[in-house]
């Protein structure tokens, strides 16, 4: 049954997002729903609606133009298409069914969309392809357009079209523009679409500001959204009227379960990393709440149980469509989830253990925030108190810190003459734009003065490799905590994918480790700027010979393949617990090895899927190779089963 909060609704063909830098691109069609808040996308049909496969927040919304029929690559299905840029840098290319329709979309968006903060002036007509946009052939993804956007043209330009020209592709036919129909005597134009409701959050963690303008949060209370228009760092107002900035991570939208503040509820975890938290705990009704990820919408239960051998199990909480009271066994309903879940921590009631208490995780430490506050990333070494020294690497010394005397930091004093400091300096606005609980955040750069800091967030238990060497053999009784390392690195390189952005060094000892065996990509893109020839060489002694790949080895060609390929070797040093690739090989062996298409043998205690997954790493084509995406699939695919083999 049709919505009555949907605008529009076609049958249209999408581009995909094109996130790697070695996109595989293809066309899928789709049924796109605008509402008042998003745009969505899902398969099937008109008649039959299926899964949701994507959906956009309007407040997200860049620019909304159509794309030039010349400028069109030839494997494009057909023309009429036009693009939803959104976020920092993504674009969807979609292609309506005929120039009537293509307008309809444009022009409902642009209206829905024409007081969004952020607005870009100027958008590029062609499309990103092939590493260049094909309208002004710039190379750089995130170069200014090319045409002025909506927002900007005069009303002649917006009657006239956003970028039509008169010259055709070769091999297309130019057809009359067919007269628009008669207006129906009681056609009524459609009313604007009304603004969105205000967004009502409920804070999950406490914030402290660390800077003017910052607003405070506490845990539980509720805050009303006043511009969600940038992702991480929203403006709120709390029920004082006084109005800040908060981090959008601290908070969860008010739902009428009320659950939020609940500490046994997850929003967002998947069915894998709750197994893999509930047994690290390793208590007898250790339990969870999470959203199903295999029934969007639905609600699970997932609960510990030793007898008679460890397992997890999980349960739908299920709602009576004749009272609308919740249960997990049809003989105990309650009218709120928190009452039913109150029930079973006291009475098994049917489930095979009682629940007890949640994992410690659930209840521990507040994620990190984009930068310490809105648009922070130059940081003050007045601002910072030095402590212990964590290590020494490529660039310099890592010590514990302090962050305005009151948040652990990581900071890293770097070695002068070992970067290049200008280029880095250049980029580090941008990496401090990227946030994933996978990646180390990085909170900002002291620059002003010589040596050069960088300040990151802290991780306790240091870096992937040692950890695995001191504590891998705990881990490996059960092999479902290595899978789940190697996920949660999986799950952050997808993201740098997703984000156009390659490591170019990963491996174990550039992973860090957390609280209860959280993992998080680190150091990602900083071997760009070191000095040192024998580091920058595949040649020289310090380059990282045994996670390059082939391509990487002959001709220096980095690409998020290659980091696929580095993430075959890390899987490896993780079912090894720690041992070096390529054990008593010398480098010039290595690369001998490598570019001749030999392989590492499977670890003893990997599972064959495991291995088989390593092995896609390393196809010599780097086209053959799987993306972080496939591999995300393909790794939970491995979890759901039996590790035993």
């Amino acid at each position: 049954m049709e919505s009555r909060d949907e605008i529009k609704v076609s049958l249209m063909t999408k581009r995909n997002l094109g996130k790697g830098r070695i996109p595989n691109t293809d066309y899928k069609d789709r049924v796109f729903v605008l509402t008042r808040g998003k745009l969505s996308y899902y398969e099937g049909n008109l008649s039959k609606r299926g899964k949701l496969k994507g959906e956009i927040p309007l407040s997200a919304v860049k620019v909304i133009e159509k794309v030039d029929d010349d400028l069109l690559p030839k494997d494009f299905p057909k023309d009429n298409c036009f693009q939803v840029c959104y976020e920092d840098s993504l674009t969807l290319y979609i292609m309506a069914n005929d120039k009537q329709e293509q307008e309809e979309w444009v022009s409902l968006m642009q209206e829905a969309c024409k007081n969004n903060n952020g607005l870009l002036p100027m958008f590029h007509c062609g499309v990103w392809q092939g590493g260049q946009w094909s309208c002004c052939r710039q190379v750089d993804k995130n170069a200014p357009g090319c045409k002025p956007a909506f927002t900007q043209r005069s009303p002649a330009d917006k009657e006239n079209g956003s970028s039509t020209t008169n010259n055709r592709r070769p091999g297309k036919v130019k057809k009359d523009p067919l007269p628009a129909p008669p207006v129906p005597v009681h056609a009524k134009r459609p009313l604007p679409a009304p603004p969105p409701a205000a967004k009502v959050v409920v804070a999950v963690y406490d914030y402290e500001p660390s800077q003017p303008g910052d607003l405070e949060l506490k845990k539980g209370e509720e805050y009303t959204i006043t511009d969600n228009s940038r992702t991480h760092w929203w403006k709120a107002l709390n029920r004082e009227g006084v109005q800040g900035f908060i981090p959008s991570n601290y908070v969860q939208e008010k739902t009428e379960k009320g659950l939020i503040g609940e500490g046994w509820y997850c929003k967002d975890m998947s069915r894998q990393r709750a197994e893999a938290l509930l047994k690290q705990e390793d208590r007898e009704g250790c339990f969870l709440v999470r959203d199903s990820t295999a029934s969007p919408g639905t609600l699970t239960v997932s609960v510990l149980c030793k007898t008679p051998q460890t397992t997890v199990r999980h349960y739908h909480i299920k709602q009576n469509p004749r009272d609308s009271k919740y249960f997990l066994s049809e003989k105990y309903t309650f009218p709120t989830i928190p009452e039913l879940i109150n029930y079973h921590q006291h009475n098994g009631g049917g489930l095979v253990t009682r629940l007890r208490l949640p994992p410690a995780a659930l209840t521990g430490y507040a994620p990190a925030t984009l930068g310490f506050s809105q648009d922070k990333w130059e940081i003050s070494s007045t601002e910072l108190t030095l402590m212990k020294p964590l290590g020494s690497g490529q660039f310099g010394v890592v010590r514990l810190g302090k962050f305005q005397g009151r948040m652990l930091v990581a900071v890293k004093t770097m070695r002068e003459g070992s970067m290049c400091e200008d280029d880095f300096i250049e980029e580090a606005k941008t990496m401090t734009k990227l946030q994933h609980p996978n990646l180390v955040q990085l909170y900002g750069v002291c620059f002003k003065e010589r040596p050069i800091q960088i300040v990151t967030e802290y991780m306790c238990n240091g870096n992937m490799s040692s950890y695995l060497r001191s504590k891998g053999r705990e881990l490996a009784e059960d092999r479902s905590p290595l899978v789940d390392m190697c996920q949660q690195v999986c799950s952050g390189m997808e993201y740098l994918e997703r984000s156009q952005f390659i490591h170019r060094d990963l491996a174990a000892r550039n992973c860090l480790v957390g609280e209860h065996n959280i993992v998080k990509v680190s150091d990602f893109g900083l071997s760009r700027y070191v000095l040192d020839d024998e580091y920058t060489s595949s040649t020289g002694s310090k380059f990282p010979i045994k996670w390059a790949s082939p391509e990487v080895l002959e001709f220096s060609r980095f690409s998020s393949k290659s980091d696929i390929w580095a993430f075959g070797i890390l899987m490896w040093e993780v079912f090894t617990l720690g041992k070096t690739p390529y054990p008593n090989l010398n480098t010039t062996d290595v690369v001998r090895q490598v570019t001749h298409g030999k392989h590492l043998d499977r670890p003893q205690r990997c599972p064959h899927g495991v291995y088989r997954i390593m092995k896609q790493c390393w196809e010599k084509d780097p086209m053959r190779r799987p993306t972080f995406k496939d591999l995300q699939g393909q790794i939970e695919d491995i979890q759901e089963k039996d590790y035993c083999e």
